[in-house]
């Protein structure tokens, strides 16, 4: 295995284009650092990619440019140059500025992981006049919804909204993994599935020691399904992103470090702006639990048995490479902690305990990990987890309930906190109240709210 801290870090990153096979249904992200070594990313649509010419191809080709950027950024980490270079693709000040922006904010986590500076580091603005952009595309796209499904929670409320609407809707992902399967076959909806095939070259630089860590995946995932539209036929990319995701994890150099960046109101609102300006006026882009915190989405999803056996929250269920067979709930990380607590209020103790496997609430090693969740110790968990006074009003309220108040952590951390929290229930009561400011267009707010 060769040491890449004895060899020259390459100082510029090419976006080199795409190339597409349009009857594979196929298309090929290509990169390239300066002096190598280059990459070839390829995703598989699974269905042939819109005909040349035809009202569709231009939207398409529009998403796959704002793709190739995106997903780029799984491949600069590896070196983070300070230069950026374009091949085949012309992004104008505003597309620079909107990438440059979601790598800076989408690489927080990894830069104070890997003690690296990234604000001030990532320019996209490189010399040169780009090409005049097309106005987006207004192409027949049918009126159907593809909710972007994780396996976890979440998503699942999303479906059954539409569900209980009769939303025309397909459920999409990118690479599903068993429980993503699972919990599609028990919906009993159509399910669209494409796969993102990383160069397997990079995989070698990280075990060389080039940089690695965690990137906006949500981002990418979202391009490619905006893409997606034109393939599969559908005018809406749904995702179940909540509230809660703005609360950021740290402030480092002045800026707020948010795990979940690629999950905010903010990058909402920006990538919504993006589709609607560069890529097609008619296709939409929105989060339709915006209005809602994760511990009213819980209450949603404790509504339905349907996918007890088949959900999971816990991330180590998805890893990309595991040695061996994930369980659907480790038991053993902030997700799964956060994940029970917040059902905790909305199940009983029997049905909760048969989801899991166990109680959380009775491991007394699970101390330490619920105490980050609650901002008892260290700070907010680099995970998809809640606010921390949600945490913290969430342990509270059991407290008062038969099933878990004399849990062995609800009796250890219920003193503490109500010191910091006297008014729990004020805190509750806000939390399951939907809050009006989101971006849903009207008709899928008139559905969510007809469902609550």
């Amino acid at each position: 295995m060769s040491d890449l801290s004895r060899t020259p870090k390459p100082r510029r990153f090419d976006f080199a284009g795409f190339e597409t096979r349009d009857e594979a249904g196929e298309v090929d992200l290509l990169y390239a650092f300066e002096g190598g070594p280059d990459f070839r990313e390829t995703i598989a649509f699974n269905a042939p990619l819109p005909a040349i010419g035809s009202a569709l191809r231009s939207g398409f080709e529009a998403a796959l440019e704002a793709l190739s950027l995106v997903a780029g950024v799984s491949y600069y980490k590896a070196f983070l140059p300070p230069a950026i270079g374009y091949r085949s693709i012309h992004p104008d000040a505003d597309q620079r500025s909107f990438f440059e922006n979601l790598y800076v904010d989408g690489l927080g986590e990894f830069g104070v992981r890997n003690n690296v500076a990234i604000a001030g580091h990532v320019n996209f603005n490189v010399a040169g006049a780009s090409v005049a952009k097309p106005q987006a595309a207004h192409a027949p796209l049918a009126r159907r919804s593809a909710v972007l499904i994780g396996g976890g929670k979440d998503s699942l409320v999303s479906l059954e909204i539409l569900k209980a609407a009769r939303e025309p809707m397909a459920l999409f992902a990118v690479n599903p993994k068993k429980p993503i399967l699972d919990c599609a076959t028990a919906s009993g909806l159509p399910f669209i599935r494409v796969e993102r095939h990383l160069d397997e070259k990079l995989f070698a630089l990280n075990e060389q020691g080039a940089l690695n860590g965690h990137v906006p995946i949500t981002a990418i995932v979202s391009f490619i399904a905006l893409a997606s539209a034109f393939v599969h036929g559908f005018d809406a990319v749904i995702l179940s992103n909540e509230r809660s995701a703005d609360q950021g994890n740290l402030s480092r150099d002045g800026r707020m470090i948010n795990h979940q960046f690629s999950k905010t109101s903010g990058m909402e609102v920006a990538l919504s702006d993006y589709v609607a300006r560069y890529i097609d006026t008619k296709l939409s882009y929105f989060s339709l639990l915006r209005p809602l915190s994760e511990a009213h989405i819980a209450s949603l999803m404790a509504r339905t048995s349907l996918y007890d056996g088949a959900f999971t929250s816990c991330n180590r269920a998805f890893q990309l490479r595991p040695k061996e067979e994930p369980k659907r709930w480790c038991r053993d990380c902030p997700k799964c902690r956060f994940t029970f607590l917040m059902l905790a209020n909305h199940m009983p103790r029997a049905r909760l305990e048969s989801i899991f496997g166990g109680n959380l609430l009775e491991d007394e090693s699970q101390l330490a990990g619920y105490e980050e969740l609650m901002g008892l110790s260290g700070h907010k968990p680099w995970e998809c987890v809640g606010e921390l006074a949600e945490s913290g009003a969430a342990l509270l309220m059991l407290a008062e309930q038969p099933d878990w108040k004399d849990a062995k952590l609800v009796r250890q951390l219920a003193v503490r906190l109500l010191a910091l929290m006297p008014e729990p229930k004020k805190i509750w009561a806000e939390l399951m109240t939907p809050s009006p400011h989101h971006y849903l267009p009207k008709r899928y707010e008139e559905m969510l709210h007809g469902f609550l």
